[in-house]
């Protein structure tokens, strides 16, 4: 590929994101460094003198705005290109032009042929092998799972309890070459395994009857999710798929209605939130805005759904390392047994794909079936479960239902087969 000895420096304070592109490339003959900020980022740019320089905009101690500034600043690497990478699109990228004069940008979440091709085009090299190939372009501003700026916004800094984004796609990994390019680190290794030998649910079951701690990492071809484990307990899970999108924080306080603000007032929590390098969630608790009780119960709820997308993956890889909890999650002080977890992710799974089958014609208009509220005393529904609920009035069409809950689609219809299984609904005409 004509890349042999061309260093590149990636600056990003997720170890993942690290590893991930360390990975993609040096497989692409690219020699790799990287730094977890800025102050760690320009110190190694001195030492190595890159060829270019990928850095992330949001990150601590030196961000990726102070990080231009200080190249510029420099006379040794004022000459040396940078990618700025981020999910908030040209607004950023504008504001980064006109005062540092960085003229590359990258959007995350990203294909690992994406990178490839920004970074060659930046280096003015071509890779493609295949001379009718078209390349990949690089994502605009629209390739985010959502184009909304605030979405967008909300997104990244939730990413803070996530240690920010990761790549959607991992292809074609062995396990050999995740272990050599130290993608898993062999040295903290517990074990691993192949999905199609080794059920997820098993290991799983078998963390928690060992009460075992680390971070259990599965990549599918199409995702990739990493749970966190105390002593046989979930802690946080977080996963990133090409199929479904997981809910906000913000999304899932505001379902809880929990949550009231919105327009300007969220977007001041969320400037507050960048300039400050604390996660919104955070910011909200301190603005006295939800409880404590109140985040603590919403990011439960999305690592239980992040754990119910993982489980679903039937082949791929899975590796169990013994690393300490993350600093940005030890403030998450709910512990629910793995055991628990499962149970709860394996109805899913069984209701998903029941669902999928039974409601496939979202023309179907749904009936409820008890209309005086004070019946629910007796039955034990979920929130989400009461609001798709609430949204059935023997008029509306399925497919107008799934449009109104903002849930992922096969996330509704798995309600309403849960609704309709527990005698709650039926299918007008039905």
């Amino acid at each position: 590929m004509g890349n042999d000895a061309v260093n590149v420096l990636l600056i990003d304070d997720s170890p993942t994101v690290r590893r991930l592109g360390e990975l993609i490339l040096s497989q692409n003959g690219y020699q790799v460094y990287t730094a977890e900020d800025g102050e760690a980022g320009l110190e190694l740019a001195r030492q190595v003198s890159p060829a270019v320089i990928l850095v992330d905009y949001i990150m601590p101690k030196m961000d990726g705005h102070v990080f231009c500034q200080k190249v510029q600043e420099d006379d040794k690497l004022r000459d040396i290109p940078i990618i700025l990478i981020s999910s908030k699109g040209e607004s950023v990228g504008k504001t980064f032009e006109q005062k540092y004069g960085v003229l590359h940008y990258f959007s995350k979440p990203f294909e690992p042929e994406e990178l490839i091709d920004k970074l060659n085009e930046v280096l003015g090299s071509d890779t493609t092998d295949d001379p009718a190939e078209e390349p990949l372009q690089p994502p605009g501003p629209d390739s985010t799972m959502d184009s909304a700026p605030l979405i967008e916004m909300v997104d990244r800094l939730f990413q803070q309890y996530l240690k920010k984004d990761i790549p959607l796609l991992i292809r074609g990994t062995m396990n050999d070459i995740l272990c050599e390019s130290g993608l898993v680190k062999t040295g903290s290794l517990v074990f691993s395994g192949n999905l199609t030998e080794v059920p997820l649910a098993d290991v799983v079951n078998f963390i928690y009857n060992s009460r075992l701690s680390g971070r259990l990492t599965v990549f599918y071809p199409g995702m990739f999710g990493e749970v966190y484990i105390e002593n046989g307990q979930l802690v946080f899970a977080i996963c990133n798929n090409k199929w479904s999108k997981q809910p906000f924080l913000t999304d899932i306080l505001r379902k809880q209605k929990v949550l009231e603000i919105e327009g300007s007032a969220i977007s001041e929590t969320i400037v507050e939130a960048r300039e400050r390098h604390i996660p919104i969630g955070r910011i909200l608790v301190e603005k006295k805005l939800i409880t404590e009780t109140q985040l603590m119960e919403a990011l439960q709820i999305h690592a239980q759904e992040a754990f119910s997308t993982i489980l679903e993956a039937k082949e791929g890889n899975f590796y169990l390392e013994r690393d300490p909890l993350p600093f940005h999650l030890r403030d998450i002080t709910t512990r629910v047994p793995l055991i628990n977890v499962l149970m709860e992710g394996l109805r899913h799974m069984d209701e998903r794909r029941l669902a999928a089958t039974e409601f496939q014609d979202e023309s179907m208009v749904l009936v409820r079936l008890i209309s005086n509220e004070d019946a629910f005393d007796t039955i034990n529904l979920k929130r989400q479960e009461l609001e798709i609920f609430a949204l059935i009035d023997g008029k509306k069409s399925l497919a107008e239902i799934v449009a109104e809950s903002h849930l992922d689609r096969l996330e509704t219809k798995r309600i309403c087969y849960a609704l309709r299984r527990v005698g709650l609904l039926r299918i007008k005409g039905g």
